[in-house]
């Protein structure tokens, strides 16, 4: 018949394991903040830029040729439109 024995380690070993151990968590944990506010800045920035240009590209698109001139075509079709409504009301109420 076998009898396992348990492996023994003396208490003062496992306390400085334990502290290793969480020595490591807290360096680890101190350089991932670290690395996480270099990623925030990041983001951060990149997003700065994108509403910039964001913002210039919509500007370029209102202030180009073809946008004004299809402002223009769209105020013309309604205008268009609505005379021809009133010319249609106008012409039941003669009738």
């Amino acid at each position: 018949m076998e009898t396992v024995y348990q492996k023994y380690k003396p208490a003062h070993e496992l306390l400085i394991e334990y502290y290793t151990y969480y020595d490591l968590r807290i360096i680890i944990r101190d350089e991932w903040k670290e690395e996480d506010e270099k990623y925030e800045r990041q983001c951060i920035k990149l997003y700065k830029e994108y509403e910039e240009a964001a913002a210039r590209e919509q500007q370029r698109e209102a202030n180009s040729k073809s946008a004004r001139i299809a402002k223009k075509l769209e105020q013309m079709r309604l205008t268009d439109s609505l005379v021809n409504k009133i010319k249609l009301r106008q012409g039941l109420k003669k009738k």
